[in-house]
């Protein structure tokens, strides 16, 4: 009888787990339903910023204030 019992206790926490999974998946949509175009621009704008910090950096000269190392 008590192995019944936890055998559809955990049954039932895979359940509630599945169901909490599933709430969680439906919050996301909404949010991405809501909140998709600020995120696209966020993420646009974040990319065209690191790509001049990359373009910076490829132009600049990195050694010209390192003394080299004298032996």
């Amino acid at each position: 009888m008590r192995k019944m019992m936890m055998k559809a206790h955990k049954g039932a926490t895979f359940i509630e787990y599945a169901m909490l999974a599933g709430l969680v998946a439906v919050v996301v949509a909404v949010a991405a339903m809501f909140f998709g175009d600020e995120l696209k621009s966020l993420f646009q704008s974040t990319g065209e910023k690191t790509e001049q910090v990359n373009q910076a950096v490829q132009k600049a000269d990195l050694n010209a204030n390192v003394d080299p190392v004298k032996k």
